[in-house]
């Protein structure tokens, strides 16, 4: 006995049935393989004469640079400090060896007239009406301390100047005399007056006025070392900065 025949559509029996197709996967090669082992070997081959050639290319780059000339770079030169000469040291005080005694450069305008000891040198002020005859009358050398209270440095001495003012011009004369002074030694130094007193005379004590036709005598007292011999003596009525100068040769 056989089955009945299957039913068909319309448009005819159907297909016969197939199992479903698996797709088949290509066996993987375990790690290790000689395909990977044949890979590695070309990295290697073409990376490491590219890293050896990056390599020398640095190198020469850095003695290439290190071969170059630095600029070489100048400092600024330190300020030059030009010495001053120390102050002037007050008599009778200080330490001898660290206040030497009072040197000074040039003061007031050159000597526009010159004499020597007891002549006269007609001098004008900064004031046209001011005229001063001028005589150096003698020089005291040494001279004496008026007090022992006042006495030079040791190693020093006191050079007294005798000096006569008179006023010759059209109006008073009023100054400090000694602020005018100056007194050269032998060997080109020069000094300003000190403040002290002699026995062999008087000083104008500060300043002094001189009324026209008047006149005025008094002692410039300096201090020197005692071996410094005074030569020329310089003045001037109006302090010295302005006016004229006048010079005395003393030796």
């Amino acid at each position: 006995m056989g089955y009945p025949p299957l039913p068909s559509g319309p448009y005819g029996p159907p297909p016969p049935y197939r199992p479903p197709q698996v797709p088949r996967v290509p066996p993987q090669e375990p790690p290790g393989s000689p395909r990977d082992a044949v890979a590695l070997v070309v990295l290697l081959a073409v990376g490491v004469p590219l890293l050896l050639l990056g390599a020398g290319a640095a190198v020469v780059m850095v003695l290439t640079d290190t071969g170059r000339s630095t600029p070489a770079v100048e400092a600024d030169a330190p300020n030059m400090v030009m010495p001053s000469r120390d102050p002037l040291a007050s008599p009778g005080t200080g330490d001898p060896a660290a206040q030497p005694p009072a040197a000074d450069d040039a003061v007031g305008p050159p000597a526009q007239a010159r004499a020597a000891v007891g002549g006269t040198l007609p001098l004008q002020g900064a004031d046209p009406a001011l005229r001063v005859n001028a005589t150096v009358n003698r020089l005291v050398n040494p001279a004496t301390p008026a007090s022992e209270l006042v006495r030079p440095q040791a190693g020093n001495k006191l050079v007294a100047v005798e000096i006569t003012l008179a006023n010759t011009g059209q109006t008073a004369y009023g100054d400090a005399p000694a602020a005018g002074a100056v007194l050269i030694d032998g060997a080109g130094r020069q000094y300003r007056s000190a403040l002290a007193d002699v026995g062999e005379g008087q000083g104008f004590g500060g300043s002094v006025t001189v009324a026209a036709g008047d006149s005025r005598t008094g002692v410039i007292v300096f201090e020197l070392p005692e071996p410094a011999q005074p030569v020329t003596f310089r003045f001037g009525p109006s302090g010295g900065p302005a006016g004229q100068t006048g010079e005395w040769t003393l030796s």
